[in-house]
């Protein structure tokens, strides 16, 4: 296994037409969702919920896809029906990141609670890496779509925020730049 800062500093993103069989067992996403639970979290709320979208659920889901893309377009062609419900066919695993923000909370920022699910987030992403797997984030439209999120149970305090593609990459992620000589000022 890599050395944690190897895996954070090679980490990237896969196209989902570039990820394949095998996904994780069982075992590796625990150790996945583990990961998740260790990013820092005021007040332990874990602001954040995961959803693994079942194979035999996938023609369920793209449904729900159709139905939004109707919903936001009844001019929609079949050909753009079609495009969205594909969307939940691709990835040969796939899993539903859903926020769960206590927006009154007293000790606790809309922000903090934000952070926390952005950095469980990332640390499921490193722990795939890790263990060798591509990964790829999809979110758009239907992720705020009544339909898609009453296909998936999801209540009204909570948002559908993303989804997480995960697999075997069939060929190497591509590179990026990685200047990051404006990320960083000092305030002096």
């Amino acid at each position: 296994m890599a050395t944690a800062i190897d895996t954070i500093l090679t980490r990237r993103s896969a196209s989902t037409r570039f990820l394949a069989e095998p996904v994780p067992d069982a075992a590796q996403l625990d150790l996945i969702v583990r990961a998740a639970a260790t990013a820092p979290d005021h007040k332990r709320l874990r602001p954040y919920r995961f959803i693994l979208i079942a194979q035999s659920r996938r023609g369920d889901l793209a449904k729900a896809f159709r139905e939004a893309k109707l919903d936001r377009n009844p001019d929609a062609t079949p050909d753009d029906l079609s495009r969205a419900a594909d969307k939940a066919l691709k990835g040969p695993m796939l899993i539903a990141i859903v926020l769960k923000i206590i927006r009154d909370h007293p000790r606790v920022s809309v922000t903090d609670q934000m952070l926390t699910a952005g950095a469980a987030l990332e640390n499921m992403l490193l722990a795939a890496a890790a263990l060798g797997f591509g990964h790829c984030l999809r979110s758009g439209q239907s992720a705020t779509s009544r339909r898609v999120r009453e296909a998936m149970d999801i209540a009204t305090d909570e948002e559908l925020a993303a989804f997480l593609l995960l697999g075997t990459p069939t060929r190497p992620a591509l590179a990026r730049d990685d200047d990051v000589s404006d990320l960083l000022s000092i305030w002096d």
